[in-house]
């Protein structure tokens, strides 16, 4: 089973479009986000996905009850602050990842043979007994990448997939890394 996996989208309606495109294109079963939608308008963007969608809050997602609302609209299912996912066989944990020693914990603890976190924007893939996820982000603005993840269920490997890059907030303003 594939498993699309994105983050961070930022009111980035072209790109959230363009990632829901993409896992279409290499069908995707299952959509996992893990939180920093913004606007409950960006739900839409998953309008005629006919797999499963499952999101978590993110630290800037403002109007929870308008995503709820809407994310239930598109037939997806919210799940708070933090899921669990049971897919293929394979359990699952989703939260956005703003506590480090939380993330490190579920990892740590054996319990699910997939942690996928984003809040941080960089892409990361850890394999271990339990492997760790971080899609990066589909705003884009942040580390001048635009990414989602793919995650193979049967031999627990994901995938960076880029959907190209974008200037920085800092080449913007024009202060160097």
């Amino acid at each position: 089973m594939l498993i699309g996996i994105l983050s961070d989208s930022h009111d980035n309606f072209p790109a959230l479009m363009e990632a829901v495109e993409i896992f279409k294109r290499r069908k995707v079963e299952m959509i996992l986000h893990a939180g920093d939608v913004i606007a409950p308008g960006m739900c839409y963007a998953f309008e005629g996905w006919d797999g499963e969608l499952f999101l978590v809050y993110g630290n800037n997602d403002g109007d929870r009850i308008g995503l709820l609302r809407d994310f239930a609209r598109v037939g997806g299912e919210h799940l708070g602050d933090y899921g669990e996912i049971e897919a293929d066989g394979r359990k699952i944990a989703l939260l956005h990842g703003t506590n480090e020693p939380m993330v490190r914990g579920l990892v740590e603890s054996g319990v699910y043979d997939v942690v996928v976190r984003g809040h941080d924007h960089h892409v990361m893939i850890v394999s271990g007994d339990t492997l760790l996820v971080n899609p990066g982000e589909v705003w884009g603005h942040f580390t001048g990448r635009k990414t989602v993840a793919i995650l193979e269920t049967g031999s627990l490997k994901a995938e960076i997939v880029e959907m190209g890059s974008r200037p920085s907030i800092r080449e913007m303003t024009g202060r160097r890394p």
